[in-house]
């Protein structure tokens, strides 16, 4: 074999092995794509069951509806208030906390009647729910109640009942009896308009 003809047989060899660690080149590769599903989000809701009804209060367990604005509370009146709720949960492993936010009961102003009345009527606020599938009372807690959606979720309408008492203090905190421990609170007033009724999720 002549030198010339080596000499091309040798530059084509380097080409080749160029070529071949070239990365774009030497390797070969595939892909599939896989129908994994669809991943679907549950849902946490709590709403009114209509929203044109303000609810209905009554007072020292009687039936026929008061208008609050109007009506002057005194030591001993236990006020109800009633009102239709909605309830979705939605996920398989989802838990939530149905309960009352602490700041639904403030004074209108700040005056010491009003502060006095906000205190004394926001501390006795009790939450209760009826008509309520899958929901439950926390065991040795106020105002708070387990709702559990399971497989099947929640979807309901439920009632929803806050009762405020205006309590008869016959005492201090050390227990001497403190007579007209409330007049603090005569001509005192509280505002609800922010009063809240909360859903969230239990995070174990």
């Amino acid at each position: 074999m002549n030198k010339l003809l080596k000499a091309s047989i040798a530059s084509a060899a380097g080409v080749a092995l160029l070529l071949g660690g070239a990365g774009t080149f030497a390797y070969w590769n595939s892909a599939a794509t896989l129908d994994g599903g669809t991943i679907i989000a549950g849902n946490l809701l709590v709403s009114e069951t209509d929203p044109t009804s303000a609810g209905v209060w009554t007072v020292n367990g009687g039936t026929a509806a008061i208008t609050i604005s109007s009506y002057r509370v005194v030591p001993g009146d236990v006020l109800k208030y009633t009102k239709k709720m909605h309830i979705v949960a939605t996920g398989d492993n989802l838990v939530a906390t149905l309960g009352v936010t602490p700041s639904s009961i403030v004074a209108s102003t700040s005056t010491t009647a009003n502060n006095s009345l906000a205190a004394l009527l926001s501390n006795s606020a009790v939450l209760s729910v009826t008509n309520a599938t899958g929901i439950v009372a926390v065991a040795g807690e106020t105002n708070k109640f387990t709702v559990t959606a399971g497989s099947a979720g929640v979807d309901t309408d439920v009632t929803v009942t806050a009762t405020i008492t205006f309590p008869k203090v016959t005492a201090d905190a050390t227990g001497v009896v403190a007579a007209g421990f409330e007049n603090a609170a005569k001509l005192g007033s509280v505002s609800l308009q922010n009063f809240t009724i909360t859903l969230a999720q239990t995070l174990s």
